[in-house]
């Protein structure tokens, strides 16, 4: 055999006799070999560290997910401001979501789906603002109809001057 013939049959045997062995430690672990706990599997994990204090954040929703799964990344917003609040209580947290550009997909998904709609829906009821980029909403040539629960008030004149504006009051800024 030639020498990188040799050199690539010994790695490729190295390879298989790991995977052997990480299958059969898997196995064995499957069998009850290494029990764990169940006081330990049960217990979800919280960092001792997690005094956050109050918190004044903005995310800027710009993006509407891949082509696969829009309404996927709606949730997935939903999922992760959820856990920022959770996280920061028991103090206060004050949370805008600012929807800019493709962003405002999320709202218009929950046009027509109830339980994104609702989703959103417990959010402001957690005190989450809702805000919706006016200069978007002319560019898609889009009402506040076909968005979901977003009224005049909801509304910033321009994306980037709130951002600003809010950052200069002490929020922290959060690109989604």
């Amino acid at each position: 055999m030639t020498a990188p013939r040799t050199l690539f049959m010994a790695g490729f045997g190295t390879a298989l006799m790991l995977l052997a062995a990480i299958g059969g430690g898997l196995l064995l672990y499957e069998r009850g070999a290494f029990p764990v706990s169940a006081a330990v599997a049960s217990v979800p994990f919280r960092s001792p560290l997690a005094e956050y204090g109050p918190q004044k954040v903005v995310y800027h929703v710009s993006s509407k997910g891949t082509w696969r799964d829009r309404e996927g990344e709606a949730w997935r917003l939903i999922a992760v401001v959820n856990n920022h609040i959770q996280a920061v209580q028991p103090d206060p947290v004050d949370l805008q979501i600012v929807f800019q550009g493709d962003g405002i997909d999320a709202l218009r998904r929950a046009k027509s789906n109830p339980k994104l709609a609702a989703a959103f829906d417990a959010l402001r009821a957690r005190g989450v603002k809702l805000r919706v980029c006016a200069n978007t909403l002319e560019a898609y040539r889009l009402s506040l109809e076909t968005l979901h629960n977003i009224s005049q008030s909801d509304l910033v004149q321009a994306a980037v001057a709130e951002f600003v504006h809010l950052q200069k009051q002490g929020y922290g800024y959060i690109r989604f």
